[in-house]
């Protein structure tokens, strides 16, 4: 392998980009994966998280990006960048910034006109690197020839800044803290915190931060994780649908954040891919479904392909909210205080794959609250059934999640599906003290079994302070106290959850 650090790339502006170049010996040209981030290009893997254990630790691994030393060996050259502002790359920081995309797109351009590059660019990597891929694509550099989008989100309002409009500081406070100061090379930048606790319904600034994703039609390979409770798992999966890509497959896997992307079956599955549409290998993605998931089975996974998403064989039904329970037929008309759980024991097995809609009336002595809704299953001697979370099995989290503030209910009719519900959140709608209201709120995709004995438990909370404090929404000058709120159920205020039933 031959190695080049620190090459300047000049954008648009001038602004010297740092980037290495890392290819196969010799002379023949070849395609090129690129990827660009604030986490430092030359930071080695090990030194960084050595928590993570994967099967990529050469002395060129960096944290969430392809290994140099894998894909060299396979004819591809690997081109790390640093985002303006950090490592190397002078600069403004202002992450999530057109310019960062803009910076990306240059970086692509000058990889796709080298004399050591067939033309041909691929974006690749993990979170950050997705959220640049879709970004990058969106923009449509000549060069581009295919995304690999793995657990990067699309919406930058409601996967990251504002999960049902409620501030989700927990994530961008331990993310800034430990990724991005680190790196950080100027006193020249923007408080991203401060601007999403500044903005509360979606504005322009919000919108130039999320990719049009009509406008991403590169051959698209996209992954998402059940597990990933907390950013990515509902805008990977939303990225998949939106894309204009006339050649697009999803996977949902289980594992921990970076696992799976480094896991034999996923370096496979990238390479396939890649040498489809980098190195025009016809028939490389012969037999590959649109759609892999990983269905959980208590806590093991059985793999199935589909066609579509959500899966073509799903029945959708209503789990109704009673006095303690959830039931399939509604019950008499009632109501309880707020927080509350509701349970289900399945008589058979049921299984539930795909996204969650929460039907739930409220009424609340003041003006909004934060509901969050929590799914959580129960094995027959009781024992929760966790979901897998970032760092694996020592991370923990529920089987499926939701959030709503109150005030923010308000849907969009023309994006809003029975299964789907999309809130526009551009006005606040305050709640009248006392009257039932009806809100609609999303639970991002999910995947379980209920094996005969089994307790599903619906949870509405007040918080979620037990969570993994990255995962928190705990803001106390942003928060809208439920306490005090009552659940209605049955009659005219039929509260249930929509769920797919897998027949």
């Amino acid at each position: 392998m031959h190695s080049e650090r620190d090459v300047p790339v000049a954008v648009r502006d001038g602004t010297p980009i740092s980037v290495d170049v890392f290819r196969p010996d010799g002379t023949d040209p070849v395609p090129v994966i690129a990827s660009m981030s604030p986490y430092g290009k030359d930071v080695h893997w090990p030194e960084r998280y050595p928590l993570y254990e994967v099967a990529d630790h050469s002395e060129h691994a960096a944290w969430e990006t392809p290994d140099p030393a894998w894909w060299t060996e396979r004819g591809y050259a690997v081109v790390r960048a640093d985002t303006r502002g950090t490592g190397k790359s002078p600069g403004r920081l202002d992450l999530f910034a057109p310019k960062d995309a803009a910076d990306f797109y240059d970086v692509i351009e000058w990889c796709g006109t080298r004399s050591w590059s067939t033309g041909k660019v691929a974006s690749s990597g993990i979170s950050w690197y997705a959220m640049m891929g879709w970004r990058v694509a969106a923009l449509q550099p000549p060069h581009l020839a295919a995304l690999i989008a793995w657990e990067g989100l699309t919406d930058f309002y409601r996967d990251w800044g504002r999960q049902g409009g409620i501030l989700a500081n927990g994530s961008t406070e331990g993310w800034w803290r430990n990724q991005i100061e680190p790196q950080r090379n100027t006193e020249d930048c923007s408080d991203l915190l401060s601007e999403l606790r500044s903005r509360e319904l979606v504005d322009d600034w919000y919108r130039e931060r999320t990719p049009e994703l009509s406008r991403v039609t590169v051959p698209l390979l996209a992954a998402s994780n059940w597990g990933s409770i907390h950013l990515h798992l509902r805008g990977a999966i939303e990225g998949w649908a939106g894309a204009a890509s006339e050649h697009k497959w999803l996977v949902v896997h289980t594992g921990s954040h970076v696992g799976p992307y480094y896991s034999e079956w996923g370096k496979r599955l990238q390479q396939r891919f890649l040498d489809r549409f980098l190195k025009q290998d016809e028939t490389a993605m012969d037999g590959v479904a649109p759609v892999q998931l990983a269905v959980r089975r208590g806590r093991r996974v059985e793999w199935r392909d589909e066609r579509q998403w959500p899966p073509e064989n799903a029945r959708w039904c209503r789990l109704h909210l009673g006095a303690e329970t959830l039931q399939w037929e509604q019950p008499a008309a009632g109501s309880r205080p707020f927080p509350a759980s509701f349970e289900f024991t399945s008589p058979e097995r049921v299984e539930i794959t795909g996204p969650v809609a929460l039907r739930l009336w409220v009424s609340h002595v003041r003006g909004d609250l934060d509901a969050f809704a929590r799914l959580e299953q129960f094995d027959r001697a009781g024992d929760r059934v966790p979901g897998v979370g970032p760092q694996g099995a020592s991370t923990p989290v529920p089987t499926a999640v939701g959030w709503l503030r109150a005030s923010h209910r308000k849907l969009d009719p023309q994006r809003s599906l029975p299964h789907r519900p999309w809130h526009s959140h551009d006005e606040l709608r305050p709640l009248e003290p006392g009257v039932p209201t009806l809100l609609e709120i999303e639970i991002w995709p999910t995947s379980f079994t209920l094996e005969p004995g089994h307790r599903l438990q619906l949870q509405l909370r007040t918080d979620d302070g037990d969570l993994h404090p990255q995962l928190a929404h705990d803001d106390p000058a942003d928060r809208r106290s439920a306490v005090g709120a009552s659940v209605h159920f049955g009659g005219g205020h039929a509260s249930h959850l929509f769920v797919p039933v897998i027949a």
